[in-house]
């Protein structure tokens, strides 16, 4: 290793006289009445930074700030290149969240039909049979436009809110909506237009969507006919209590259980409670159709094969169930109201149930921060929950500040404690890989049909196996996490399988520079970018440095990093040829690493 003899730095420090005496520190931005001098800048040959006096005192050059930035980032979005990491750590944390509130949200349904109308366009185009096209969007559009969004549009915020969302209120492409691409796109959409708005409007919304109507069978969900023994369908009324709003147990404001005298967990409802529910979800059929040979206008009982999947349901009141509802505590839904009036009702009922602020709030917390949130965190979220500042009640917006800004959220104090971090998710791996390394699509589209990765790693957005999501809230993997009594929703799907599956999809991201592709005729692969670390590759110690501020979020252990460095130094060759090699097995040595695996 060589040797460099550095110039001693003469400083002297003017105090300036101020009005008033404070406590502050020196350093990272605290200069005021301050002025340094040196006697040089040093500048290493052939590299770009200057080594200045200057910046002892003002912080620049130093990467906390960065590290600050890129961790929200990766809790807060899909991830983030370089650029955005600066552009955080210049305006501020809670300046960037509110520039994201200001956003006009992404709409899934629009990209989707331009994808579909695009790729028709083409097949015909090029003599294909127009029957032999799917006739509306399907899965693989979706997939497509999903992608297109998440590495090309600016509400990244948004984007990651609404994904979040999507796992608590489940619909999957794993049932006969795989062929519906336009009813995923609309009904991800609720979740689009309102990550910012108000909860009660995505739990209304929810509800009367086609494709969640299919999806938990309450569309075409007739009223009593005691003498046929048809009675109304339970499923959404039961789920949607269960996993869309209240959770099966009476819950303080922190999350903990409410106990009996016995010291017995409280339910929530009960089955009486659910049929109740089942009777306000009756008489809801399709709200429209498309263009077809067989119907013009949608009727009760209609089939979704030619459902406007768009259009949100409507009430047929001779389907409807008349009379009395009696609901969660207490209230009882009045007769001689219209179907509409009765879900209002029902919702209301839902919304207003203190459950709901704890219950929702954890697992927002869970998908974007930690998997153990302590009791006193969860009441903070459940707070602004209730009660915005201003008398308003489920305030998206206010939830959120709750969650990212709150000091488990942000303080380094936190980061070593038993409880904190989560296993980062697969699709959150591979979002933040494209995004934080850089990626290169040819034809300009970054359409990912996702079947491979899908298998690899048993995770897809909207692909979950059933309504309760990829996995659960409370699971809790055997060994050490379970007997420390924490949970680790993520390693539901993390087995022998999936872990080397994942660790596949690396390889061939990294050292095979390929990202995704489509299934279609037109080229639309997208390739891995390392251009911009071929520079700091000069040097290991640099390149993992800059690693680690886009991946790790400065979390990157002594011992992880040592193992790299030294792996990297061991490489043969020279000049670009031997740069290009560090950096892709740099980058996919961190990917693999435990340090990776778990975002604290």
């Amino acid at each position: 290793m060589k040797k460099h003899s550095f110039l001693l730095l003469f400083l002297l420090l003017l105090f300036s006289a101020k009005a008033q005496n404070y406590d502050d520190y020196l350093g990272a931005g605290h200069t005021g009445g301050i002025t340094v001098t040196t006697s040089s800048d040093m500048q290493q040959n052939g590299w770009t930074k200057v080594a200045s006096g200057n910046k002892t005192i003002t912080g620049d050059g130093l990467d906390a700030k960065l590290i600050e930035a890129s961790r929200l980032l990766s809790q807060a979005t899909f991830g983030a290149d370089r650029a955005t990491i600066e552009h955080v750590a210049e305006i501020g944390i809670e300046a960037w969240i509110e520039e994201q509130f200001a956003l006009e949200p992404t709409n899934y349904l629009e990209t989707i039909e331009e994808i579909y109308n695009y790729l028709y366009n083409y097949h015909v185009n090029n003599g294909g049979d127009p029957e032999d096209y799917p006739w509306r969007p399907n899965w693989s559009h979706f997939n497509y436009g999903w992608w297109e969004i998440t590495m090309s549009h600016e509400d990244l915020l948004a984007q990651r809110i609404s994904y979040a969302l999507s796992q608590i209120m489940v619909v999957s492409i794993n049932s006969d909506l795989q062929g519906y691409g336009d009813g995923l796109a609309d009904f991800y959409d609720i979740f689009s237009r309102n990550a910012f708005g108000n909860f009660r409007d995505i739990l209304r919304e929810v509800t009367y969507h086609p494709s969640m109507g299919h999806y938990l069978s309450h569309l075409n969900n007739p009223k009593e006919d005691e003498e046929n023994n048809i009675h109304p369908d339970e499923n959404y009324a039961r789920e949607v209590m269960q996993l869309f709003s209240i959770g099966l147990y009476e819950l303080n404001d922190d999350g903990s259980h409410m106990t009996d005298n016995e010291g017995n967990s409280i339910p929530t409802y009960d089955n009486y409670t659910i049929k109740e529910f089942a009777k306000i979800f009756t008489g809801l059929g399709l709200g429209g159709v498309i263009p077809n040979d067989w119907v013009d206008q949608p009727y009760f009982g209609l089939g979704f094969w030619v459902a406007d999947v768009t259009t949100p349901m409507v009430m047929y009141e001779e389907q409807h169930q008349q009379g009395e509802k009696y609901l969660l505590n207490g209230h009882i839904v009045p007769a001689g109201q219209s179907g509409d009036q009765d879900i209002e009702d029902a919702i209301d009922n839902l919304f207003n149930h203190h459950n709901v602020g704890p219950f929702i709030g954890r697992q927002l917390i869970q998908r974007l921060v930690k998997s153990n949130p302590s009791p006193e965190y969860i009441a903070r979220v459940t707070a602004a929950f209730n009660d915005n500042g201003n008398g308003v009640r489920g305030d998206m917006k206010a939830v959120i500040r709750a969650i990212l800004l709150d000091e488990e959220a942000r303080s380094c104090d936190w980061m070593n404690e038993v409880h904190n971090g989560k296993l980062r998710e697969p699709i959150l791996k591979y979002t933040q890989f494209a995004k934080s390394i850089g990626y290169d699509s040819p034809s300009g589209k970054m359409w990912n049909i996702g079947w491979g990765f899908r298998q690899a790693t048993s995770q897809y957005p909207l692909a979950s196996p059933s309504v309760f999501n990829f996995y659960l809230p409370d699971f809790q993997p055997i060994g050490e996490i379970a007997e420390a009594g924490l949970v680790a929703p993520e390693f539901q799907i993390y087995n022998t399988r999936t872990s080397i599956g994942f660790v596949n999809e690396v390889q061939v991201w990294t050292i095979w520079e390929y990202l995704w592709g489509s299934w279609e005729d037109e080229d639309h692969s997208t390739y891995t970018d390392f251009t911009a670390f071929i520079e700091a590759s000069r040097d290991p110690e640099v390149l993992l440095n800059e690693l680690d501020i886009r991946l790790t979020n400065g979390q990157l252990s002594d011992y992880t990093r040592q193992v790299i460095k030294d792996a990297l130094l061991y490489l043969d060759g020279g000049g670009l040829y031997l740069f290009g090699e560090r950096v892709r097995l740099g980058t996919y040595l961190i990917m693999i690493s435990p340090d990776y695996a778990v975002m604290r």
